[in-house]
């Protein structure tokens, strides 16, 4: 026959090696039929899969029986309409402060509220002269500055704990039922250990906020004493391992230690007291953030510096911006201070 059928009769079955299909295809080696792709069929039926899709006009699109966005044209973008826009100020200089100014119009509320329990131990140390604060036991300088509201492992804030000074070593807590010997500092905020974006939930209470342990208990759930092993049934924890870094140095809280000490006592160590105390000391614009919540307003500062029952003046002076070496304290040749850091930023 020099033809072949182009149809398949009804009712027979083919035979191996006949193709029953048309004369101008090609015939089939076990491969499976092409089909079109879902986003070239959605587009096909009027549909886009586009992450932003937008229609004709230059709206943007939405689902099939919604209406689309209108847009407008504001400060030279596109904008939805009903929202705002917050502009971007280019920083002034290139450090990390001028930038968190520039990403943040409330920069310095924001500054303050982080630093009020510093600030407030700061002001109590330097006027009791008794200097609490938690570091690692190798540091010259301290990761938190400890005040009577900060809270111990034991869920009790120091306040509730008996009397010290600079020469405790112990200072039990004085709450019926509580065995804890010794105070020793936890987190109490999740900005502590750097986890700002706790804050930023709609459901979070920062009053029912607990540093864990890896074994997703809270501090609380732990045994205060020794080594501190997790106290809830079938919990096999033995030690409390904190799966957080501290915000200052990024290292675990368990290698971290809480002191109590004089300012003679840190003298000789090479620890900051007196002025030098205060947060950013050494930065008058921040300083006077923490200490008022405004970058011209040192006020609170003279008043803490001068007059009678003033903080002690230390010989460290205020570097007058951020490009400035600063010299961080320890000992250097002939017990003056070491080389200053000075930051580099590509």
């Amino acid at each position: 026959m020099s033809g072949r059928p182009t149809s398949r009769p009804s009712g027979s079955r083919g035979t191996p090696g006949t193709a029953w299909q048309k004369t101008t295809a090609k015939p089939t080696t076990g491969a499976k039929p092409k089909s079109a792709s879902p986003k070239k069929a959605a587009n096909k039926a009027g549909t886009s899969t586009a992450l932003v899709p937008r229609s004709k006009q230059g709206a943007i699109a939405t689902r099939k029986g919604m209406a689309p966005i209108p847009m407008k044209k504001q400060d030279g973008m596109l904008v939805p309409e009903g929202y705002t826009v917050r502009k971007i100020e280019p920083a002034k200089n290139y450090d990390v402060v001028s930038f968190a100014r520039a990403m943040n119009p409330d920069f310095a509320p924001r500054v303050k509220k982080l630093f009020d329990p510093e600030r407030e131990a700061a002001i109590a140390a330097q006027k009791s002269g008794v200097y609490i604060g938690w570091r690692c036991p190798e540091f010259t300088w301290d990761c938190q500055r400890v005040s009577s509201m900060s809270k111990c492992f034991c869920g009790h804030l120091l306040g509730e704990h008996n009397s010290y000074n600079g020469h405790s070593v112990r200072v039990p807590c004085r709450q019926p039922g509580c065995s804890c010997k010794a105070f020793a500092w936890i987190p109490s905020r999740p900005e502590e250990i750097g986890e700002f974006w706790f804050a930023r939930r709609r459901d979070f209470d920062p009053e029912a906020w607990r540093a864990k342990c890896r074994c997703k208990h809270t501090h609380e759930d732990h045994d205060p004493n020794g080594m501190r092993r997790c106290k809830m049934r079938g919990c096999g924890c033995s030690v409390f391992d904190s799966p957080f870094l501290c915000a200052a140095c990024d290292q675990h809280w368990e290698v971290h230690e809480t002191f109590f000490e004089t300012e003679s006592m840190r003298r000789d160590k090479g620890l900051p007291y007196g002025e030098e105390y205060l947060p950013f000391h050494e930065m008058p614009e921040l300083r006077n953030i923490v200490l008022t919540g405004e970058e011209t307003d040192d006020s609170v500062y003279r008043a803490l510096t001068e007059g009678e029952g003033a903080i002690p003046h230390t010989n460290v002076r205020a570097i007058a911006d951020n490009n400035t070496p600063f010299s961080f304290g320890g000992g250097g040749r002939g017990g003056g201070r070491s080389g200053g850091f000075r930051p580099t930023y590509d």
